[in-house]
């Protein structure tokens, strides 16, 4: 009797060891960012653009992707909604400034800038003190792990671009600091936004 106990706990273990972690990492990052309702705008440009659906594929890596919550969206200017949210090649374009291949978590960075390469092939400088920075922005919600990839939340949507374009800096800045990322909040940074978009970055 003793013995058929002792197995069958042994194999209530076993279950709890090996699935319960399986599925509690079950969801891909595009269900997570699906059913986050904080995250619901950014879910349905990468829905309109087929962001979603490469995402989604079996792919031999995995994906990290920095977020915009609904306020990033809600605090960018009417032109970045009616130049570049309303265009469909455009949106996917910023979409894909949010995305890297590859499993980023915020442990794999410290103090000094790590630069990283975006599905859109823009540079992106991340470093890590209290909190995982992608150059200027914080990221509020870290480490929000999938079975294929990782999740970033950050306030705002990314404008990123060469330094030497950047008309706030200064000279010296623009030598020590060569990638320009910031949030996306004037009429000017969408006009560069969109000039940079067609150019080759």
């Amino acid at each position: 009797m003793m013995k058929n106990i002792t197995n069958i706990s042994y194999k209530v273990l076993l279950f709890l060891v090996i699935l319960i972690p399986f599925n509690l990492n079950s969801k891909t990052v595009v269900d997570l960012i699906k059913t986050n309702p904080d995250l619901s705008l950014f879910y349905s440009h990468l829905k309109e653009t087929g962001l979603e659906e490469v995402l989604e594929k079996k792919l031999p890596w995995k994906w990290t992707v920095f977020a915009p919550t609904n306020k990033a969206f809600k605090s960018i200017p009417q032109t970045a909604k009616d130049k570049i949210l309303s265009d469909k090649s455009f949106s996917k374009s910023l979409m894909m400034d949010h995305l890297l291949t590859g499993q980023k978590i915020s442990s794999d960075f410290g103090e000094d800038a790590t630069t990283v390469v975006t599905v859109s092939n823009k540079p992106l400088q991340l470093f890590k003190k209290d909190s995982l920075f992608v150059k200027d922005m914080v990221v509020v919600k870290e480490n929000i792990n999938a079975n294929n990839g990782v999740i970033h939340h950050i306030n705002c949507l990314m404008f990123v671009q060469p330094s030497e374009d950047d008309y706030r800096l200064t000279e010296s800045q623009k030598r020590n600091f060569p990638i320009t990322s910031c949030c996306m909040r004037t009429d000017t940074e969408v006009k560069e936004w969109i000039k940079s978009a067609k150019e080759k970055f």
